[in-house]
């Protein structure tokens, strides 16, 4: 269709008010920007504030945790509790256990924090003051160490024992030998957790300069005051630089929340604090208000002068840039009539035409794009499937066909990695279909990557725990293309299993020339892939290593029969070795096909069944109801784990044997009873100890044990432990720690939980009874 030229002034017009609405544009930001200015910068001053409170907060609470943890090993120690109680601190005989006490369990309070400048623990019972390495009266403590400027002697120990103290904290200024010492003091009374009878009480003295000098950082880089309060709102630390009237506005400041603004002797503030969860103390930090409000005039002056700038500017531009713009214009319009077919109705200026004419276009470009879009990973997933298992027609392949799958193949060399996922249970606990492709997608996306930073290859899903990665080498490096392709699959490997805990087993196939031997190379991969029967799930497998397999097994039947034999007459020693002779002969001298592995055991399986037939149902006492090898050996993914349970079974079988056939039986089960009576108080003994101990696996030994005895080793052995426990008791200076480690239990909550169990009563009462 043809514009005409009376349409063609609203398209100037649309460009000069376009213009005048970007002249103005400034002047309208300008006026918005200056009223939210004040608003914004409050609140970054505010958190900018309670990050500094924060951070402070954070420090002091993991300063005040060790200190925590320090005051609590201490309270806990069991050899305080028994100097607590003592009233004689003179006495020679129990010199030695303040001794020992003040050097063992006192540790130096420099390797705790460097917050602590000392600490002590009283003894009210024996007016004992205990220091790191020094032992004191208090009265001695009172006048030539420590002494609380203003307080009287009798007046500071009534503040230790008359009222309980749980972690609480006190400004206190103290005369000391090197001068005054300003300190926040910690208080637990001892013992601890007792609010009636106080018999001492740990004291930790906190550096305040080094607090004051934390504060200081703050207060000297903005200008302000922070403020430490406890849980009681109590002052005990501050900067002094402003005052803090808490006692007015602390209940308006936490109804209202922060930041809070109040004056001051007329001068406006700005209050924000934080409060720790682990002590309930207050960080508080006041700023006055014209600090943060210099940033605000500042960005005024910015802001007219930028506003002056666009003004000068703007006029000069709209005359330049109209005239600059619309003349283009024209002669798209021109251009754009002259190829575009008529449409119905009259657009109403240059751009409205311009527009629709793209918009048209653009919809059609774009319908066409999603129809490919949609249908090309498909279609190349699809292609990429049939080249690896070989069902593709090579000769209708063209450049073009490729290219239209977003394929690009860099040379006529291929060959083929199988990655077999074998067990993410690390990764994702949950093994549902959606997490299997999501493993399968980092896995391809992981190999093709590894792939070409080499060479050039491609990621193929082939089904639910297998991906196949087409590799197309580059013709320059052909030469180490062997070497770099076990680089690659090492790699990938390793990534696999430490960034995603998930064990691959991977396969090589060979390399061939031709895309249509690529399947060659497949079918290879594959057959390699069925030998982590023996390399176990995380291995590598070459085809080229398993080529030359062995295609049979030797299991005669005079080695059938001897191995029989061997059994039924307890024979251990020529089971072991025959067994062993057999999977050395076959398992490490050769290489068998997984096919024939799994017959061989099979075999194997049926002379354990020849041996155990005649013996139902007296085998069920050795391995239990329901016992069926041929599954279990099913279930066993590597050639090791089946190696290990045939010869578990036989061995077994063989004890069972020997042990009903031999008059040793009875000699046997005295020598483990007397093995547990003279062992019962290590905590490593076990029924796999035992077992070992006796050379006989845990299935029989648990077995033989309950048909000698009737009951089970486990019960036995907790019998004996429970009795010699019950004897120990009668001694009362033993404490149940002593105890449950001198009959073989690493900690009393186990001595305590069994002894219970068996006896339907705790340690001590039992212990009160006797």
């Amino acid at each position: 269709m043809r514009m005409k030229s009376g349409s063609l002034g609203s398209a100037f017009t649309t460009l000069v008010l376009s213009y005048l609405a970007v002249f103005l544009l400034p002047i309208v930001l300008g006026s918005i920007l200056y009223t939210k200015t004040n608003t914004i910068m409050t609140d970054n001053a505010n958190r900018a504030n309670l990050a500094m409170l924060e951070q402070l907060r954070q420090v002091m609470d993991g300063k005040l945790k060790d200190i925590t943890l320090m005051s609590q090993q201490i309270a806990l120690n069991p050899r305080l509790r028994w100097l607590m109680n003592s009233t004689d601190a003179s006495d020679a005989a129990n010199a030695y256990k303040y001794v020992e006490f003040v050097t063992e369990h006192m540790p130096p309070y420099q390797n705790v924090s460097d917050l602590i400048q000392g600490y002590y623990v009283y003894l009210g019972t024996n007016d004992t003051v205990l220091m790191p390495r020094a032992k004191t009266t208090a009265d001695m403590f009172y006048q030539r160490l420590y002494h609380p400027a203003g307080t009287g002697f009798e007046a500071w120990r009534g503040q230790l024992l008359s009222s309980p103290h749980y972690q609480d904290y006190f400004p206190v200024t103290y005369e000391t030998p090197g001068g005054r010492l300003d300190t926040i003091t910690f208080v637990q009374t001892l013992p601890l957790g007792e609010t009636s009878d106080i018999r001492g009480a740990l004291v930790i003295l906190l550096d305040m300069n080094q607090i004051r000098s934390m504060l200081a950082k703050i207060d000297s880089a903005y200008r302000s005051s922070v403020y430490i309060l406890d849980r009681k709102d109590r002052l005990l630390a501050s900067d002094g630089r402003l005052s803090l009237p808490w006692d007015q506005i602390g209940p308006d400041v936490q109804t209202k929340g922060i930041p809070y603004e109040y004056k001051d002797h007329g001068k406006e503030m700005m209050l924000s604090y934080t409060v720790s969860d682990q002590n309930g103390w207050k960080y508080i930090h006041v700023m006055p208000k014209q600090v943060y409000l210099e940033r605000v005039y500042t960005m005024k002056n910015w802001m007219i002068t930028l506003l002056l700038i666009c003004l000068a500017g703007g006029g000069a531009a709209i005359a330049f840039w109209v005239h600059r713009n619309y003349a283009p214009l024209q002669g798209v319009v021109r251009a754009l009539q002259n190829k575009r077919p008529a449409r119905a109705g009259r657009p109403s200026n240059e751009y409205e035409f311009i527009r629709g004419a793209i918009q048209m276009t653009m919809h059609e470009e774009r319908e066409l794009r999603h129809i490919l879009s949609r249908q090309a990973p498909v279609i190349q997933a699809s292609f990429l499937s049939r080249i690896v298992r070989g069902h593709v027609d090579v000769s209708r392949l063209t450049e073009e066909s490729l290219q239209f799958m977003d394929i690009r193949l860099i040379s006529d060399r291929f060959a083929v990695i199988l990655i077999d996922i074998a067990d993410f249970s690390r990764f994702s606990a949950d093994q549902s279909e959606r997490q299997w492709a999501l493993l399968r997608f980092i896995i391809s996306n992981i190999g093709s990557e590894l792939i070409r930073e080499r060479h050039w290859g491609y990621a193929v899903e082939l089904d639910r725990q297998r991906v196949a990665l087409l590799v197309n080498f580059s013709e320059e490096r052909i030469v180490e293309a062997d070497q770099e392709l076990g680089a690659i699959v090492v790699q990938l490997k390793q990534m696999v299993e430490e960034r995603f805990k998930t064990y691959v087993t991977l396969a090589i196939g060979g390399m061939y020339e031709g895309v249509e031997r690529a399947c060659e190379s497949y079918f290879e991969a594959l057959h390699a892939l069925d030998y982590k029967m023996y390399r176990g799930h995380s291995s590598i497998i070459r085809y080229s290593e398993i080529a030359l397999s062995d295609r049979y097994y030797f299991y005669p039947i005079e080695t059938e029969i001897q191995l029989i034999n061997f059994v039924k007459s307890g024979d251990e020693d020529n089971v072991g070795r025959l067994i062993g002779n057999l999977f050395h002969a076959h398992f490490s001298q050769r290489v068998m096909t997984p096919d024939l592995g799994r017959s061989f055991f099979t075999n194997m399986v049926s002379t354990l069944w020849k041996i155990m037939n005649p013996m139902d149902p007296l085998y069920k006492e050795l391995f239990g109801e329901g016992f069926d090898p041929l599954k279990e050996l099913t279930d066993c993914p590597t050639a090791e784990e089946m190696k290990v349970k045939i010869r578990e079974w036989f061995l077994a079988m063989t004890h069972y044997r020997g042990a009903g056939l031999s008059s040793h039986g009875r000699k046997l089960f005295e020598r483990i009873i007397r093995y547990i009576e003279q062992h019962y108080g290590d905590d490593r003994l076990s029924l796999t100890s035992i077992a070992d101990q006796f050379e006989l696996t845990p299935q029989y030994l648990s077995a033989f044990f309950k048909k000698q005895s009737g009951m089970n080793l486990t019960d036995y052995m907790t019998r004996v432990r429970i009795d010699e426990a019950k004897k120990l008791m009668r001694d009362k200076k033993m404490t149940f720690m002593q105890i449950a480690k001198k009959v073989g239990y690493a900690n009393d909550i186990g001595f305590i939980r069994v002894f219970k169990k068996y006896e339907g009563t705790t340690p001590g009462k039992y212990r009160a009874s006797l």
